[in-house]
């Protein structure tokens, strides 16, 4: 079975599918019609992820972390810690900077 919409209603479908969580049309249909029942995403649920997935792409993106000199694994720092501050504080003493700004 198919169905002939304009641009306007088969958009506004498109996202009611997408706001009820990707269903199919035919999901869509049926519960319509009463002979399936939708789950329809918590507002909580759906809060919860969308910060936990921006938390860990932002985490991704950046975080600060150095290997230790030792055994090679990764040491994660949090911004502003004492270890952050300490390592900012190593790199200006060391003459850290942009390499353009020394090769001048």
């Amino acid at each position: 079975m198919s169905c002939r919409l304009d641009k306007d209603t088969h958009a506004l479908l498109k996202q009611r599918l997408e706001d009820l969580g990707g269903v199919s049309f035919a999901d869509f249909v049926k519960d319509s019609l009463g002979l399936l029942q939708l789950k329809i995403p918590d507002i909580g649920e759906i809060k919860e992820t969308a910060w936990g997935e921006g938390y860990d792409q932002a985490e991704k993106d950046c975080q600060i972390w150095y290997y230790c000199a030792v055994c090679g694994e990764r040491i994660d720092m949090s911004p502003d810690s004492d270890s952050h501050k300490a390592m900012i504080s190593y790199m200006k003493e060391h003459g850290w900077g942009h390499k353009s700004c020394h090769e001048h």
